[in-house]
């Protein structure tokens, strides 16, 4: 799956100091999934002080041992 993300160079920043991002279900009854991203690509915004995080993600499943 891919995804951008528009935000500030703080934002952007915060963003990328993460090893993994984890997204809610809509319902409260679902898990959490969580990702990783690769192939990461930042752009600056041509309009304005806003830059573009271009990513892949993967899904990381969970290994009970």
């Amino acid at each position: 799956m891919r995804i951008c993300f528009y935000g500030t160079d703080a934002e952007i920043t915060r963003l990328c100091e993460r090893p993994a991002l984890a997204l809610l279900g809509p319902q409260r009854s679902q898990p959490v999934l969580v990702f990783e991203l690769f192939n990461v690509r930042i752009t600056t915004d041509p309009y304005g002080s806003l830059f573009r995080l271009a990513a892949d993600l993967t899904e990381v499943k969970e290994s009970n041992p």
